[in-house]
């Protein structure tokens, strides 16, 4: 049985989708990345059975309406946090894909409470050669109108430039999902997440991965070759922390998911031995 609720935080709505809990089984907490919605991890539902599972839309994507207060990368972290404690989580692992992965990093740096005792960043904004797409939105909305970017995030602009011609599921998904988030608040967020160039350090690793490599949880980052093919600086910086690689994936290594999900329940189980040995 799936239970659907918005929750009420600090005079935000915050739309959640969460198998229902069974106190035997570990919780995983999944957040999407940019313009997409839960939906990006529907297949966790069948494939994933014996998790509790938790998905959250953040303010301004899905089915969760823009914030009255803040949009920004650590607001959305503590907004999440805020969400885990009002609904009783106490302990979960977290999966985060794409932006989701930088939200994800941030809700690891401010979880005091130490409710995370693990964390797959999939295909997160780590260096400065795998943040493109935000880039490209940011760019957009710095040189439009608000009335022009909208028209091109919910016309055919966007659909034209990317979901249509990546001729895969995800950009189908991808397309859903952008159809219903709130087109300021993605070009808001693009240009935060675009911002982080300006923040690496020598290796071409920006703020969010150098947060993301000093966590003391267990992590693992998970990228698809495609993906990150010709990204050389990445890839060496990649080499130096726990990681899986998904052959011939693109950005979206949930393609698979048989696969994607294989991994993250192997990677939960190694993570919860290590626990129980601390």
């Amino acid at each position: 049985m799936l239970v659907e609720k918005w929750l009420q935080i600090d005079g935000d709505s915050l739309y959640c989708l969460s198998t229902q809990k069974v106190e035997s089984q570990e919780t995983l907490v999944l957040i999407h990345g940019l313009g997409e919605s839960h939906q990006c991890f529907a297949d966790a539902i069948d494939w994933l059975p014996n998790y509790n599972l938790i998905m959250f839309d953040m303010c301004g994507y899905g089915y969760s309406p823009a914030s009255c207060s803040s949009h920004s990368t650590e607001t959305q972290a503590k907004r999440i946090l805020k969400a885990l404690d009002q609904m009783g989580i106490d302990r979960c692992y977290l999966l985060g894909h794409s932006w989701g992965g930088d939200i994800s990093t941030l809700v690891c740096q401010f979880d005091t409470n130490r409710i995370v005792e693990g964390f797959i960043n999939a295909e997160g904004g780590l260096h400065e050669e795998s943040i493109i797409l935000s880039q490209i939105i940011a760019e957009q909305y710095s040189g439009l109108t608000k009335a022009e970017f909208s028209e091109w995030v919910k016309g055919e602009g966007f659909a034209k430039r990317f979901t249509l011609k990546w001729h895969h599921g995800a950009g189908v998904k991808y397309l859903s999902s952008l159809r219903r988030c709130d087109p300021l608040v993605l070009g808001e967020t693009a240009s935060e997440i675009y911002a982080q160039h300006d923040t690496q350090d020598s290796r071409g690793v920006v703020s969010w991965g150098q947060i993301f490599e000093n966590l003391s949880i267990p992590t693992t980052y998970f990228w698809g070759t495609q993906s990150l093919e010709g990204c050389e600086r990445a890839l060496n910086f990649i080499q130096t922390l726990n990681n899986v690689s998904f052959k011939g994936a693109n950005h979206w290594v949930q393609n698979d998911p048989s696969l994607f999900y294989a991994e993250v329940e192997k990677f939960i189980v190694s993570a919860s031995k290590k626990n129980q040995e601390l």
